[in-house]
């Protein structure tokens, strides 16, 4: 009986990273003048997202818990996104506009279309951390690119590739 729950597992998580989306995130961070890059790829499900850097760096979110493992899967740190609201934010974010599932983000901003570029703008507390959020699709609905804009002058471009 424990092999077929293993074989189970193992074909929960491929059919997770089957549908995995390779990106690359540029981070502009302003007070330092720095720009950085990164190469990943995300994979998400109705429970739980999964970030896997080129690097080896893995972030997996599973409700409010988000945990860093390195490459050799060691655990680098846990993080309880109730005492992180920013951190919970940009993953909600990240999964809603990679999946599009906009409904969950109109209690947080206000959703303009133009085309094939969708503009979010924050409101109440959200309004205090995002400037505001570009989303551009490509004609068949997959994502080009997002941009976050931070209040702080900071922003996170997503691209697809």
């Amino acid at each position: 009986m424990p092999k077929f729950k293993t074989i189970i597992l193992i074909l929960l998580l491929l059919s997770l990273f089957i549908n995995a989306i390779d990106f690359k995130e540029i981070k502009l961070i302003e007070a330092l003048d720095l720009e950085t890059f990164r190469y990943g790829s995300i994979a998400y499900d109705k429970q739980k997202t999964i970030i896997t850097y080129r690097d080896g760096k893995i972030i997996t979110k599973l409700d409010n818990t988000l945990t860093v493992h390195n490459q050799k899967n060691e655990l680098l740190t846990t993080i309880d996104l109730r005492k992180k609201p920013q951190v919970a934010l940009y993953f909600r974010l990240t999964k809603a506009l990679f999946s599009k599932n906009f409904d969950t983000l109109k209690d947080n901003f206000d959703i303009k279309k133009q085309n094939l570029t969708y503009h979010f703008m924050p409101k109440g507390d959200t309004a205090q951390v995002v400037e505001g959020i570009e989303l551009l699709l490509k004609a068949d609905g997959s994502v080009i690119y997002f941009i976050i804009d931070f209040r702080n002058r900071d922003s996170i471009k997503i691209e697809t590739l």
